[in-house]
């Protein structure tokens, strides 16, 4: 799997960066508005108001598509929905994750479940941060993420 996605990894970066699907805002039930375009991501990365949600301890060697050192945050009602074993995740779920060299962080990835059940995936390396944007699962990213949980790949026990 890791082969396989590092090969489209290369690929992608070989071809023409994804061009933005302006998904627009989406409400969850209490209201927020979700971040889903490429431009509200990015400013959501940016804003480190993540940096408080449940997160896995350390940093680490990623057993996933993302390589090297990865550290994984998810919002509350991710954290719920992993804790609970549940099959699917709510509209509203987030996932960041830090990618890491040795001494710094150097990118980010971010998934955001809207409102209709569609993901959507940004990674990006710094200084930019938004090089790769998808929405739905039948891109890079959701190839990659179909092997997780409703696309999200790391599991309840890897937070506190």
């Amino acid at each position: 799997m890791r082969t396989s996605c590092a090969l489209a990894v290369m690929l992608v970066a070989c071809g023409p960066v994804p061009t933005e699907a302006d998904a627009g805002d989406v409400s969850t039930d209490g209201g927020a508005s979700l971040p889903t375009t490429r431009a509200q991501l990015k400013a959501f990365l940016l804003a480190e108001t993540w940096k408080s949600w449940a997160a896995e301890p350390a940093v680490h060697d990623s057993a996933g598509p993302h390589g090297g050192l990865v550290r994984t945050f998810v919002n509350p009602a991710l954290y719920d929905s992993l804790k609970q074993g549940s099959a699917t995740h709510p509209a509203g779920s987030i996932v960041v994750k830090e990618l890491h060299s040795a001494t710094e962080v150097t990118g980010y990835a971010i998934d955001v479940k809207r409102e209709d059940g569609e993901w959507v995936f940004l990674e990006g390396f710094k200084p930019s941060i938004d090089q790769y944007y998808f929405t739905g699962t039948n891109n890079l990213c959701g190839t990659c993420h179909a092997g997780g949980r409703d696309f999200v790949l790391t599991p309840a026990s890897a937070f506190p």
